[in-house]
């Protein structure tokens, strides 16, 4: 059996035993998952990369704390992510109001097709579709963005993020249910935002050119 096949558990067993440097197998295999989450809350990639890292260092500093009898080890590191990120945004003061809106539109509308198996010629049509999404999930309340992106970035399963977050299962459906809204309305007015801005960028480069033709 690779280190690729072990389990989280067997992992965590040999790296108390004395071989640290299979720590690293765990960090590859979280890192991207553990950096979305974080990105969810953090809108900027240095600060993003900074909690990523203080989330493992945490995490190996107290893997001696983990025990495998109360939970997965999955949900023991978004735990810690999700108190490193609460740390970061108590001492930054980042704090999104939470705001009502109506129910019209669901997140699978909104989401962007990020497949790799995409048309290349859309590339940056997907990358700027992303940035977007995640720009208006940053604007969502804590709760909902960080539900949301277990869910939808990270596939965790309803029953994993109830015992992530510490929440009831019915919690976790509420928030992704309205999250879900939240953020396609936010997608929605993003999108008529552009092509107000679009449209007056037009309008002012019609009237340069209506005056250049006068001055002929």
């Amino acid at each position: 059996m690779t280190i690729g096949e072990e389990s989280d558990e067997a992992l965590v067993r040999r790296v108390r035993s004395g071989e640290r440097e299979v720590f690293s197998a765990l960090v590859d295999r979280y890192k991207r998952g553990i950096a979305s989450f974080i990105g969810a809350a953090v809108r900027t990639p240095a600060d993003v990369a900074d909690l990523s890292q203080e989330t493992f260092l945490r995490a190996y500093a107290h893997l001696g704390t983990f025990n495998p009898a109360l939970g997965k080890f999955s949900t023991w590191m978004y735990q810690i992510a999700r108190n490193v990120v609460r740390t970061h945004l108590g001492k930054s003061q980042r704090r999104v109001p939470t705001s009502d809106l109506p129910e019209d539109q669901t997140l699978e509308n909104a989401l962007p097709d990020l497949s790799r198996d995409g048309n290349p010629e859309t590339g940056v049509v997907r990358a700027e579709a992303e940035r977007e999404l995640r720009a208006a999930l940053a604007e969502l309340p804590e709760r909902t963005r960080t539900v949301l992106t277990l869910r939808y970035y990270n596939n965790m399963e309803y029953h994993i993020i109830a015992s992530t977050l510490g929440l009831t299962l019915g919690n976790v459906k509420t928030l992704i249910h309205r999250g879900k809204i939240a953020l396609a309305q936010k997608m929605l007015a993003r999108e008529k935002l552009s092509a107000a801005r679009s449209a007056v960028l037009s309008e002012r480069s019609s009237s340069k050119g209506t005056r250049a033709l006068l001055l002929v």
